[in-house]
């Protein structure tokens, strides 16, 4: 076991305040798994082999339609985690997962990670407190598309992702096509509405970077 998986435990985000000896145990079940952009890492119904970190890059969390329609539910980066729900409930993979970018991952096996959570509660309590966080997040994705008009699920997007980022949390950079997958619209209306927010001074887009102006006006149209 080398401190560097120890390291790189220590980025994710359930591993920030476990003691050390559990972060230990983690990393002896630890492997090291790389994959190229594009690349499918998990299949939606699949048996789970593992759960996984991601140590560098960035992947999304797929649900596709039967007419082939993609809904992003998430996108994710480095000290993040995937296909942690099988552990608990052992069922099948809930989501695909795709590679974005070229990432690179540490790979926990399933049967492993379940004899770790019976040995290690702190290790349980702190995935049960990152699946609060999620459901959290399902809720108002499902909230924001039932209720809310595609300006109103745009903005709410971008003050999500600026509360998240002044939190400390890692934020994935999105394209337009994976703003417009995660709030079930297209490019062209992301696109469009971008520019309408930019136009009325709610936001400023420099080389593809969004920044926030007008937070309340921002709120304003989440809650219209």
């Amino acid at each position: 076991m080398s401190n560097e998986r120890v390291a790189q435990l220590r980025r994710v985000s359930f591993c920030t305040h476990l003691p050390d000896h559990v972060v230990q145990a983690l990393a002896m079940i630890a492997q090291p798994r790389s994959y190229q952009s594009g690349a499918v890492i998990v299949l939606a119904g699949e048996p789970p082999q593992a759960m996984y970190t991601i140590v560098a890059g960035r992947v999304k969390l797929v649900r596709i339609a039967l007419n082939g329609r993609e809904q992003i539910v998430n996108v994710m980066g480095a000290g993040q985690h995937f296909n942690t729900v099988p552990i608990f409930d052992h069922g099948p993979c809930p989501v695909n997962v795709q590679a974005i970018t070229d990432v690179d991952l540490l790979v926990l096996p399933i049967d492993d990670m379940r004899r770790l959570v019976v040995e290690h509660p702190l290790l349980a309590m702190a995935l049960l407190r990152e699946f609060a966080g999620r459901l959290c997040h399902m809720v108002n994705l499902i909230d924001n598309i039932a209720l809310h008009s595609v300006q109103g699920r745009l903005a709410q997007l971008l003050l999500n992702r600026a509360i998240a980022s002044e939190q400390g949390e890692f934020v994935a950079p999105l394209t337009q096509a994976e703003m417009a997958a995660m709030i079930d619209t297209v490019r062209e209306m992301v696109s469009r509405t971008l520019h309408q927010f930019e136009a009325q001074g709610l936001i400023r887009i420099e080389r593809g970077a969004i920044a926030i102006c007008d937070r309340e006006g921002l709120a304003a149209c989440a809650e219209s």
